[in-house]
């Protein structure tokens, strides 16, 4: 099973070596592993088996061609954006292990503190696009490659029955027995849910007006999910039940929120 992937955002465009360029129309069996969507145990269940699959293809665009077969891990778009921004926060600093690895990204997460803080402002009072906003939201790992990212295009290409199935990861166990006959490796690592430790307990809530600010800043991610419920490929309901019971903070006070919501001050954000 070959994998691509990099430290940064690529497109699909072909390099060499890659199978895009190969001009043997051999069917090729391609993992679409959507960051924080559970793909990495799930490669992990692959690697350790006879799965069948050549190429997974990860922080960069899959190839297209009627020669390729998918499997595409996918996740609630809301959910998916509360794993990312808290995964890098921990790594970013936490645990300061990659608090250079993208430049500004620190600045970003300590800046807002929260992703609630963050959404908060992805649009003016008015309405209209905060455009340094979300071109930092954008800069933060995961959340610039999201659900569309990997899949618009893919999908505007390709022929439904060429996807052979989709990974949720909120049932990964149970996908990965129906389309693969294999069990999980190990316990899946969701950083959707608030830490158990009281001081990080609170600030992965999400407020209406931060919840109502994503969907439709990810609407096309959104979109991508409703194509593959149109072409049959998720459960019955599975779109309709998305955002259910996501997390929300107390009220507290006039407008809702504690004072540790605020976004700290930094001279890159005025």
């Amino acid at each position: 099973m070959t994998q691509t992937g990099s430290p940064g955002p690529q497109t699909g465009s072909p390099q060499i070596g890659d199978p895009q360029t190969d001009s043997a129309q051999e069917v090729q069996t391609v993992l679409v592993h959507i960051g924080k969507c559970g793909g990495s145990t799930l490669r992990q269940a692959l690697e350790d088996s006879a799965s069948g699959v050549d190429l997974v293809t990860h922080v960069r665009q899959p190839p297209i061609g009627p020669q390729y077969r998918y499997y595409i891990t996918l996740r609630c778009p809301l959910r998916r954006a509360i794993s990312a921004f808290y995964w890098r926060r921990k790594l970013v600093l936490r645990e300061a292990s990659q608090a250079t690895r993208f430049p500004g990204e620190a600045q970003i997460l300590a800046h807002y503190v929260s992703l609630d803080n963050l959404a908060r402002v992805l649009f003016h009072k008015d309405g209209s696009v905060n455009a340094m906003v979300q071109g930092q939201f954008r800069a933060l790992h995961h959340l610039g490659e999201g659900i569309s990212f990997y899949l618009q295009d893919l999908l505007a290409a390709v022929q439904p029955d060429q996807i052979l199935g989709v990974l949720l990861q909120e049932q990964l166990e149970a996908d990965l027995l129906r389309l693969f006959g294999l069990c999980s490796p190990g316990r899946l690592n969701d950083n959707s849910q608030p830490d158990l430790h009281p001081a990080h307990s609170e600030d992965r809530r999400l407020s209406l007006q931060a919840q109502n600010n994503l969907r439709r800043f990810l609407q096309a991610d959104y979109a991508c999910i409703k194509t593959l419920d149109a072409w049959g490929k998720l459960p019955a309901g599975y779109l309709q039940g998305l955002d259910e019971a996501l997390p929300s903070p107390p009220q507290d006070g006039a407008d809702g929120w504690r004072a540790w919501a605020k976004p700290r001050g930094h001279a890159l954000f005025p």
